[in-house]
């Protein structure tokens, strides 16, 4: 990751390259899983104002399009096209998972929000819940080591355990299968079929098992597994939030020393961080009636991809570098925007506040301890590895 810092202790360390393409825009390869949609080709189109191509369609990456085409009601959710466009065409996953998670109509979409809210608003969504358990999950952390799997998933694991009433070890034998949903959203052929079908299985089976426990009726079964599975999906772009907040702050020593006492520093730095790399880098939707987009017209049917990683760069004069203590000019659209806004946005922000102030005030600014390997382009992105040297302050 070639990262690009500014602040206080600025080290920029890469150029997105502004390699001209005239009047014809780029064809980027995002099934590729070496893709990032950070893609100084991605970056040059839209300085440009060219419309990117790809196998699945148009890429859209200036703030003004994706925000307007992210509230316009004929640009709709499609659960089976867009799991289609993941290769996934099997029924055990699509009938029960794409029901569960993608609401085209507002009227399902606003009963989820009110069901969710109780939940968001309960011990296991609190900043001081998350604060305890990421001093708990670094009890044992002094010197170097991998923080997605040493730190990030202790502390999610703990939190959703919580969450299911359940004890941690129970959860642990689902968290893998959680983790393996997002597979069902990546935008290559689905190789892994096989281990997000099994993931979906493994889930469906728990959570049954759960709501049997807990009393649910046969008519309350399908609004609270729906409910469920939504702030479980929830934490894989949680724990790898955390990760990239580590690595990029690894090269901001001075903001992460002052998160520990100053709780508008760190939401500061995690709000750019949201802008800058969002987990969701694109979202998808289908023309319901021809659209046009520069100078191509799509017909009904047809997918859109709206890059927020772009967008979101595109809305600030320096927006493609990392800036801890901006205030923005434009709401950035990581959480997506009308109808379709990420039901747990704020809560989110206040958890990963809660989580940095811990560790700024626990161990000095990490410092890094090898490559930080990322995750293949999916409908969560984020790295997978980040070892990091962190060495916890004198009491």
């Amino acid at each position: 990751m070639a990262l690009q810092v500014a602040g206080g202790d600025e080290t920029p360390r890469g150029t997105p390259l502004d390699t001209p393409y005239g009047a014809q825009p780029p064809f980027v390869d995002v099934g590729s899983p070496s893709f990032r949609f950070d893609d100084h080709r991605l970056h040059a189109a839209r300085t440009q104002g060219l419309l990117p191509d790809s196998i699945y369609g148009p890429v859209v990456c200036d703030h003004a399009t994706v925000g307007r085409l992210l509230r316009q009601p004929t640009l709709v959710h499609d659960p089976w096209r867009q799991l289609s466009c993941s290769g996934v065409t099997d029924d055990a996953i699509g009938s029960w998972f794409a029901s569960l998670l993608i609401f085209s109509r507002a009227d399902d979409h606003d009963a989820m929000r009110r069901r969710m809210r109780p939940l968001l608003r309960g011990p296991a969504f609190a900043p001081s819940f998350a604060a305890a358990e990421a001093l708990a999950a670094t009890a044992g952390v002094d010197g170097t080591c991998e923080f997605v799997t040493d730190v990030a998933d202790t502390i999610v694991d703990a939190q959703a355990a919580r969450l299911l009433d359940v004890g941690r070890e129970t959860y642990r034998e689902i968290a893998q299968p959680v983790r393996d949903l997002a597979l069902v959203h990546r935008l290559l052929p689905l190789e892994t079929l096989a281990r997000a079908k099994a993931a979906v299985e493994h889930v469906r089976d728990f959570l049954g098992r759960l709501a049997r426990r807990e009393g649910v009726t046969a008519a309350e079964r399908p609004d609270w597994t729906r409910s469920r599975m939504s702030l479980l999906i929830g934490f894989e772009p949680y724990r790898l939030t955390l990760g990239q907040l580590v690595a990029v702050l690894a090269e901001h020593p001075h903001t992460w020393s002052a998160a520990a006492g100053d709780e508008s520093v760190a939401r500061s730095a995690v709000r750019e961080l949201l802008r800058w790399m969002p987990t969701a880098p694109i979202q998808i939707r289908f023309t319901e009636q021809p659209l046009t987009l520069a100078d191509r017209t799509l017909e009904p049917g047809r997918p859109v991809l709206l890059c927020a990683v772009q967008a979101n760069r595109d809305a600030e004069p320096d927006g493609d570098t990392y800036r801890p203590g901006r205030v923005p000019s434009r709401a950035h659209l990581s959480f997506g925007a009308g109808l379709h806004y990420c039901i747990g946005a704020t809560a989110s922000e206040q958890q990963l506040t809660a989580v940095l102030r811990v560790l700024a005030a626990r161990y000095g600014a990490p410092e890094p301890a090898g490559v930080v390997r990322w995750g293949p382009p999916s409908g969560v992105q984020g790295p997978v590895e980040v070892p990091v040297r962190l060495a916890r302050r004198p009491h």
